[in-house]
């Protein structure tokens, strides 16, 4: 009996956790550059080979390049291949995200919607650029659209030497490990992809997948509350036979 209560128990923890991959997934549809989330599951045995339960755990996130939309705007970007676009927290960390929907502030600053600043290497400075319109290059060379052999700054990339190694932080921003190396586009152009001005990169969830995923979940969570919910009738039966 306590064997049964600990699988139905398995079942629940690994059934809620998917849901929470899942419900990420569609919170996350319309998020530019945003990687789904896919969770495995893996049967639990015990000293017998007796059947105890299943975990599960977010097996890897998938990134996959996502469909490229076309935006008006100079400071939307895509990267066409490997990279990622770096960013800075309030407290100077650095992130790593494919949602390239960044723009100009009135102070001259470019950051993303969260006010988080891409990571750029300043040619010359800000407060010289003027109002002018830019256009960036495939390199990620922010020229000036008046004068093209004016180069502004350029669009720093990075790429992790394992993808598995960055932690997620949620909105397709993610954190890279200390402990990996971290190439960056000013020494390794070579391994990194081409940006793409006046485009963004959808999110590669699949909304009908994501609906599909959570309604056989919801159902396996199901199944699994009944079980224990049977089991424990059955207990309180056999504990009021004994007495």
């Amino acid at each position: 009996m306590y064997n049964i209560l600990g699988i139905g128990k398995s079942g629940l923890k690994s059934s809620q956790y998917k849901l929470d991959a899942v419900a990420d997934n569609l919170a996350n549809v319309n998020t530019n550059g945003y990687k789904s989330k896919e969770v495995s599951f893996q049967e639990l045995l015990n000293n017998e080979d007796i059947n105890a339960g299943s975990k599960s755990g977010v097996g890897k996130i998938n990134f996959q390049q996502g469909n490229f939309v076309e935006s008006p705007f100079d400071y939307h970007m895509a990267i066409n291949g490997n990279g990622f676009f770096g960013v800075y927290d309030g407290e100077g960390n650095l992130m790593l995200t494919r949602n390239g929907g960044f723009h100009k502030n009135l102070d001259g600053t470019i950051s993303d919607d969260n006010g988080y600043p891409l990571v750029v290497d300043y040619l010359v400075p800000l407060e010289e650029w003027g109002n002018d319109r830019v256009n960036i290059t495939a390199n990620g060379d922010i020229v000036s659209a008046n004068n093209e052999t004016d180069v502004l700054g350029k669009i720093i990339l990075y790429y992790p030497e394992n993808l598995d190694s960055l932690i997620s932080l949620g909105e397709g921003r993610y954190l890279p490990s200390g402990e990996v190396p971290l190439y960056d586009s000013i020494e390794n152009e070579e391994i990194f992809g081409n940006i793409e001005q006046h485009y963004l990169e959808a999110s590669n969830a699949d909304i009908t997948k994501s609906f599909v995923d959570m309604i056989t979940t919801q159902r396996s969570y199901s199944l699994s509350a009944k079980a224990v919910q049977t089991t424990d009738e059955m207990m309180n039966i056999i504990n009021g036979i004994k007495r």
